[in-house]
């Protein structure tokens, strides 16, 4: 698909566009400066965006996708999403229909007498896998660039375009191997509750990335983690080595020094950018991160 669907056009279908996505391996790839969707299914998904920030909301947590990773989202997840930018971004998401996502699991997970004895197996619960943003990496970002060059001639690469689909479900499962091993550096006694605080450690974590440029406080940051604000600031030091105000003013701070070397914006135009009304703090801690004010650092 080259065109976002347009919910709001008269006689338009719901239950048949979701159709399309339970019985096909849709990839949309679309533009846009301006754009909303409101809360809607979706089947398994990854998304990413390429020069600008779309934005994702599930439930009451909000992720920021660009050009520095990208988002996984579960079959039957309600989400809304926007693009609001000053440049067109480049919306770019994979589908994949649950045969598929089936037929992988089970080729990973299954001896090779049941494959051949019944190869139309069904694995009957639902994989879960776990939802936040992730960085760009050698494992599983180059298939997504690959598709995403390959679909620019789909009509000459279609059976490439199919491998390439199972080859990065293949490296997504590789992928939640390594979640689940990073899942046990959580301190908790039963692997559930490692599971579970994981999840909301990175609901948060997830939360500041995206509205870093907001008013946070961790009143706001303990309810998108389901937690009490003691339990969070405890549980988000203990595994991430930081506080999340001190997270949140490294990802402010981090952002500022791209903007200075990628952007024609003026100092106080950046200090607004990234969260801060008075322009004499944001260089003061700039220069305590980066021992040189921001003017100094541009020039």
């Amino acid at each position: 698909m080259n065109d976002f669907p347009d919910f709001k056009q008269k006689g338009f279908d719901i239950e048949a566009y979701n159709k399309r996505f339970r019985q096909s391996n849709i990839i949309i790839t679309a533009f846009s400066s301006d754009i909303s969707y409101a809360e809607h299914w979706g089947c398994f998904s990854i998304k990413c965006a390429f020069n600008g920030n779309e934005y994702y909301k599930v439930s009451n947590r909000i992720y920021s996708v660009n050009d520095d990773g990208f988002l996984i989202l579960n079959e039957g997840e309600y989400y809304s999403s926007h693009i609001f930018s000053n440049t067109k971004v480049e919306s770019f998401t994979l589908n994949f229909t649950e045969s598929i996502v089936n037929d992988v699991f089970c080729s990973l997970s299954c001896s090779d007498d049941m494959l051949i004895d019944n190869p139309s197996y069904f694995y009957k619960q639902q994989k879960d896998f776990v939802q936040k943003l992730y960085r760009h990496d050698s494992l599983v970002s180059p298939l997504l660039l690959k598709l995403r060059y390959l679909i620019k001639n789909f009509a000459n690469n279609k059976m490439l375009i199919e491998e390439t689909y199972y080859s990065l479900l293949e490296k997504i499962f590789v992928l939640q191997q390594q979640v689940d091993e990073e899942i046990k550096q959580v301190k908790a006694c039963k692997q559930s509750t490692q599971k579970e605080l994981y999840k909301r450690l990175h609901y948060v974590k997830d939360f500041i990335e995206s509205c870093y440029m907001d008013d946070i406080n961790l009143a706001q940051l303990a309810t998108i983690g389901c937690l009490n604000s003691f339990y969070l600031l405890r549980e988000f030091k203990k595994y991430f080595n930081i506080t999340p105000h001190q997270y949140l003013i490294q990802k402010r701070i981090t952002v500022a020094k791209q903007m200075l070397n990628n952007s024609k914006l003026c100092v106080s135009e950046i200090c607004s950018h990234v969260g801060y009304s008075d322009i004499n703090s944001f260089s003061k801690l700039f220069k305590k991160h980066f021992l040189i004010s921001p003017q100094n650092f541009r020039q």
